[in-house]
């Protein structure tokens, strides 16, 4: 007897076919098996729409912007790193501390996260990733000094935040996460601190490519500024020499503020008693758009000062010192195609005529900051022979 095969569908096409019955909360469709079903008669397809929209990844990047990998980059928690040269005015020490292009303030090539992208002058930052961030290669301790950010490009999906941030700030985030930093948000111009956003009626359109952002930042006078204490060693990477010290990293307190939540078992319980960071009392960031004031976006910043800010050092005697390289650095983060430049000045693109008199430029501070390094450099050197010869003190 010979086996039947069952079939799903007729094998003669002039066999009609049953028609299917859809079963919906509304009503009951039926229509023949094969017809597709559309939610209104009367629905509109276009074969050729895309179903995708852009991203950044399918455009050719700017041939301009490159990522410098053959350095030691400051993204290894708990160290720092700067160029240094040999010297021969040095005899101990061996090693000075040394400019690098582009010779001037701009945003740090060691101090970036490995996903960014920077001009080729090292004035402008971008990415293809979500939020990383650039710091520039000078922090602000003291005194007012006016900067400017120039916005590139920001839209609807590629964004920036711009603002200041500390050592301790992660450069894996944007600035204004934690509360190591002071951020402004391309989108309806919210200030940001501590990862929440606050309305800032002075920027309520937001910022977009074109616009340039001002900020006066002013802090003030610390005495305890000028005690330095330098700590690096001279390291060759890739065959070029490099300065490695230890960087200032977030502390237990800090972190529990952004988070203030303590943990008792299994059991959280929202921290009623909360410790509260020391401040720079009269210190404040304004800030303007295009030349026209927007207003006080922060007050009383958060010190940076030890013992605030605490090295990365098993000697607990040690863990406080300033190591010279403290301060709020003007920081550029970006998102997806997001760009933006750091204009350090001297000459700015919309100098706002309300300055007060003894504002510097981030790129005056720039250069106070390279003759702080040769000075420290010889005194580190005086340091040194004293201790590698005995008879130094005699004739000093």
């Amino acid at each position: 007897m010979d086996s039947v095969i069952p079939q799903k569908r007729p094998l003669d096409s002039t066999t009609p076919t049953p028609a299917h019955t859809y079963l919906t909360r509304a009503k009951t469709e039926v229509s023949e098996q094969g017809t597709p079903i559309t939610k209104t008669s009367n629905a509109t397809v276009n074969k050729f729409a895309p179903v995708i929209a852009y991203r950044t990844i399918d455009f050719e990047p700017d041939a301009r912007f490159s990522n410098i990998d053959d350095i030691p980059l400051n993204t290894r928690r708990g160290f720092q790193y700067a160029p240094c040269a040999p010297s021969s005015l040095l005899p101990v020490l061996k090693f000075a501390s040394t400019d690098a292009p582009p010779y001037r303030a701009a945003l740090n090539v060691f101090d970036r996260s490995a996903a960014t992208e920077l001009l080729d002058d090292f004035s402008a930052v971008t990415t293809r990733d979500g939020w990383v961030s650039a710091r520039a290669n000078v922090g602000i301790r003291e005194g007012n000094v006016y900067l400017e950010f120039i916005v590139k490009q920001s839209d609807s999906s590629r964004h920036v935040r711009l603002g200041l941030t500390r050592r301790e700030a992660s450069i894996e985030a944007p600035v204004g996460y934690d509360g190591y930093g002071y951020g402004l948000r391309d989108i309806h111009g919210n200030t940001v601190h501590l990862s929440r956003p606050r309305e800032f009626e002075g920027l309520q359109e937001g910022f977009h490519a074109g616009d340039v952002i001002g900020l006066l930042v002013e802090l003030p006078i610390e005495d305890k500024l000028q005690d330095v204490v330098r700590e690096q060693i001279a390291i060759r990477y890739r065959q070029h020499s490099f300065f490695e010290k230890l960087d200032y990293i977030p502390t237990k307190e800090m972190d529990h503020y952004l988070n203030p939540v303590t943990v008792f078992g299994e059991k959280a319980v929202r921290d009623t008693n909360r410790w509260k960071p020391e401040t720079l009392k009269g210190s404040k960031v304004t800030v303007y758009k295009n030349g026209k004031l927007a207003g006080i976006a922060f007050e009383d910043l958060y010190s940076f000062l030890p013992p605030n800010s605490e090295l990365k050092t098993g000697h607990p005697e040690s863990k406080f010192l300033n190591n010279g390289t403290l301060g709020y650095y003007p920081t550029i983060s970006v998102f997806r195609g997001g760009v933006a430049e750091l204009n350090a000045g001297p000459e700015f693109v919309n100098k706002p005529e309300d300055l007060p008199p003894n504002t510097q430029s981030i790129q005056e501070v720039y250069e106070s900051h390279i003759a702080d390094d040769i000075v420290w450099d010889i005194i580190d050197e005086i340091e040194a022979e004293s201790i590698s010869d005995p008879t130094f003190e005699s004739f000093i």
